[in-house]
């Protein structure tokens, strides 16, 4: 007996949209799911940059530093460069990632972000810590600020984008304007 030739059938294309929205769709809920810390209390913290995040969809940014830009990059000792931004963000995120997250609102910057002093398990001042690991700048200049002990340790140290040449993030901002940039 012959039997006739089966013909796989191919999918209509639809179904192949439909799976391909959905993948995507799963990437991007991985993707938050990733960037996104739960505290303890139930809050969702997404660590933005070096030295902004959201709370429960309220942004803030830390008192009296300025980060590298999330896409800024520096160069070290050697005069290679290295992601800074990327780097300050994940030092951020560690330090949120400790739990026991706690925010003191002192006012609100030009975009509406609350400007605060925020501290986390094992850590008075988040801010002071990643002035001295030299993953941001004390944010006033030089010899004001609150965070210009901290700056000095970094610099002398060699911490982070003191190692080597990097644009200070204002300039660097400057430099690289966004439309969507807070």
């Amino acid at each position: 007996m012959i039997r006739p030739r089966s013909r796989r059938r191919k999918a209509p294309p639809l179904i192949f949209l439909v799976l391909l929205v959905a993948g995507l769709l799963f990437i991007g809920y991985l993707d938050q799911q990733l960037r996104e810390i739960r505290a303890s209390d139930g809050s969702r913290i997404i660590v933005r940059d070096g030295d902004s995040l959201a709370i429960d969809g309220k942004d803030f940014r830390l008192s009296g530093i300025d980060a590298p830009e999330l896409h800024q990059s520096c160069q070290d000792a050697g005069g290679v460069p290295w992601r800074c931004g990327e780097q300050a963000r994940k030092a951020l995120r560690a330090l949120v990632a400790r739990g026991e997250l706690a925010c003191s609102p002192s006012a609100r910057d030009r975009f509406g972000r609350v400007v605060a002093t925020c501290r986390a398990k094992g850590v008075d001042d988040i801010g002071e810590v990643m002035v001295r690991d030299g993953l941001a700048v004390n944010f006033g200049g030089r010899g004001e600020g609150d965070y210009v002990a901290a700056e000095h340790a970094a610099r002398r140290d060699r911490r982070g984008i003191w190692q080597g040449e990097f644009i200070p993030p204002a300039d660097w901002r400057r430099e690289h304007p966004r439309s969507d940039a807070f």
